[in-house]
């Protein structure tokens, strides 16, 4: 049985150089912790900042979170060409937060500060550019803003969306800065690729009241769901939530709700792969119109629910199916056994199999099997995102 086991936090942007630019919004006191987040995946972080955004936050402040000098001006080492020209040291230039005055400047080719300057390098030598807006809400609905950030798409540069909140275009979040540039820096394997992932629990409904359902939490789900979209692919979520995730979410229920949910997805849309996440009822009932007495003994009359991969896999011959094979301290030799039942079975391309009699059922850590067609294809260990890497991974080498 041949395995690679992966245990370790995130390296997403490992060997990766980012240069921060920082302008003058009150948004840049966030971007300390923006800079931790891409060093804690990886990164090299350089920060170059406009003299407004020396009024909000010292150059001190950054240079101690990157451990790296922060530009403060252009000098005769020509810190732009070093980092953004052609053949630069840098694979991106990432500016958070952008002001309305900045994003003008660049869409017009203005570059009359260290961060505007870096910009005009940048684009004119290929380097990718990333901005993140941050200002009042007036000034980000102007239309001469609009009309500016509109200009800078077709240039390639990656716009990440602010959140509208209290009238204000806040700064996005930087876990959701973070997923972009793991994006737009990333292997880019799955590019191309429409994947739909079904994750976490479905409840059967007894009263108006009282549900059954399971332990599962859905964290697995979402982070494959996420480390797809890192990869490039398009991707829907089938869940019982509403994360506000940056990829189509589509909520359900019910065992039922979920399989009617997947087959107008994948009957509707060209699916490459189906990743089927979710610990889906098994049983279901016909529940009570009102809500049921308490107090006495209850009998509930069971009955199985219909099997979502097996209906996918009848009307999608071609798709891609990863399938989840959950079981209760067995040995790795029976739990492959059982795994490799569910593959024949529903003819699946790869399995996951786990013990959660030993941990992984709505804990934060979890070890699985993944196992394809021909043997083992890899055993992985750690956080739930380590997990999802090792799943994608293993369906990346299945397209391939």
């Amino acid at each position: 049985m041949s395995s690679s086991i992966s245990c370790t936090v995130s390296d997403s942007l490992s060997g990766k150089l980012i240069v921060l630019g920082v302008t003058g919004s009150i948004a840049a006191v966030r971007t300390v912790d923006l800079v931790r987040d891409l060093i804690r995946r990886g990164a090299t972080v350089h920060c170059v900042v406009s003299k407004a955004a020396q009024e909000i936050i010292h150059p001190y402040a950054l240079e101690y979170a990157t451990e790296n000098p922060v530009v403060t001006k252009i000098t005769g080492r020509v810190e732009h060409v070093e980092f953004c020209g052609i053949g630069g040291r840098a694979d991106l230039l990432l500016i958070a937060p952008a002001t309305a005055n900045t994003i003008g400047k660049i869409a017009l080719g203005i570059d009359d500060t260290p961060v505007t300057t870096y910009a005009t390098t940048a684009l004119g030598s290929g380097v990718p550019v990333m901005i993140v807006p941050a200002m009042h809400e007036a000034m980000y609905c102007h239309p001469a803003v609009v009309k500016n950030l509109e200009a800078l798409r077709p240039m390639g540069v990656v716009v990440v969306d602010p959140r509208i909140e209290e009238e204000k275009a806040k700064i996005a979040d930087n876990k959701a800065v973070v997923m972009e540039v793991e994006r737009l820096l990333g292997p880019k394997d799955l590019a191309g690729r429409k994947i739909l992932v079904t994750s976490g629990a479905t409840a059967e409904r007894v009263d108006p009241i009282r549900i059954l359902t399971n332990r599962a939490s859905g964290k697995t789900g979402m982070e494959i769901a996420l480390e797809a979209r890192r990869r490039g692919a398009d991707v829907t979520l089938v869940h019982r939530g509403s994360l506000g995730l940056p990829f189509k979410e589509i909520y359900v229920e019910s065992a039922e709700d979920m399989l009617s949910a997947v087959i107008v997805e994948l009957d509707s849309g060209e699916y490459d792969a189906m990743i089927a996440a979710a610990a889906v009822s098994d049983y279901t009932l016909d529940p009570s119109a009102e809500k049921i007495k308490s107090g006495g003994e209850l009998t509930l009359k069971l009955k199985p629910t219909s099997k979502i991969i097996k209906t996918a896999r009848s009307r999608h011959p071609e798709l891609k199916m990863v399938g989840f094979k959950a079981e209760t301290f067995l040995t790795d030799e029976d739990l492959i056994s059982r795994a490799r039942e569910s593959m024949d079975k529903n003819q699946l391309d790869l399995v996951v199999a786990n013990d959660v009699g030993k941990g992984g059922m709505g804990t934060e850590d979890n070890r699985v099997l993944i196992l394809g067609r021909v043997g083992t294809k890899s055993e992985a260990c750690g956080k739930k995102s380590v997990i999802a890497r090792a799943v994608i991974d293993a369906l990346v080498g299945e397209f391939s």
